[in-house]
């Protein structure tokens, strides 16, 4: 658990990301000194980035070039101010520029929180934190992720209609609770309830058992199971995860986040 130091959050976009941090820090992890910034592409773009430095351009002076707004943020910081950086993305297996052994590099890099920063990601996207319903059926809740990245859409006989139906945002409003579309609603007990849910998941994926787990698992071995048990079958799809609930138990470890999560509201 953090005690101390500046925290940098990287953002993938500039406004749900910030919503969900803000309500975290209000309802379940108090408040630290943190620093939050945009980077308003995604992760294949910053990959793109790193790659052309072979992954020794600085983050912090990558940033500040990306905006007015953030140049403005962190005009009185270097990547020596900041003792944590924890960095928030979407899989987003669709994009023109997906590449799944890009996002592993980018994982095995940032891996490291006190070092380079760590990163999350959420599956297929940060609109998976919307995605629940009730524990059994969020338990097994998978989705296609890929679309016209889809390996098998030369040989699928049923590639066209499936490339027709909703994007993953659009339904997501419409198959869950409804009252997980409002982000600024969420309360101690909503985040109780979906941070339980995706810890408990995220162990099944990686160790096959729901329930909550006993070890911090790196998010590259998240992917890898994700990898191994959805994307590479020939109708890929991911298991729904949210990166919050996974950067909870990273923040805390496993015996306090279940201590907080055993909390009466």
């Amino acid at each position: 658990m953090l005690t101390n130091g500046t925290i940098l959050f990287v953002f993938e976009g500039k406004s749900t990301e910030d919503i969900i941090v803000s309500s975290l820090e209000r309802h379940f992890f108090g408040k630290y000194d943190t620093i939050k910034c945009v980077f308003d592409a995604e992760i294949y773009q910053l990959y793109q980035k790193l790659s052309k430095s072979d992954f020794s351009e600085d983050l912090v002076e990558l940033l500040r070039k990306r905006s007015p707004e953030n140049e403005q943020i962190l005009k009185d910081y270097n990547r020596d101010s900041f003792a944590y950086t924890y960095l928030f993305f979407d899989y987003d297996g669709h994009s023109s520029l997906a590449n799944d052994q890009d996002l592993m590099e980018m994982l095995q890099f940032f891996n490291e929180e006190t070092e380079q920063g760590k990163l999350f990601i959420s599956y297929p996207m940060i609109e998976a934190i919307k995605h629940y319903k009730d524990i059994e059926t969020f338990k097994s809740l998978v989705v296609k992720c890929k679309r016209k990245n889809c390996q098998s859409k030369d040989i699928c006989k049923t590639w066209e209609e499936c490339f027709k139906e909703p994007h993953y945002k659009t339904f997501v409003p419409t198959d869950n609770d409804p009252h997980m579309n409002n982000l600024n609603s969420y309360d101690q007990k909503v985040w109780k309830t979906l941070i339980t849910a995706n810890l408990c998941k995220m162990n099944d994926l990686v160790a096959d058992t729901f329930s909550l787990p006993n070890i911090v698992h790196p998010q590259s071995e998240v992917f890898a199971k994700q990898i191994e048990k959805h994307i590479s079958n020939d109708c890929p799809k991911v298991a729904v995860l949210s990166a919050f609930p996974m950067f909870v138990l990273d923040f805390y470890g496993c015996e306090k986040t279940k201590a907080k999560l055993q909390e009466i509201d």
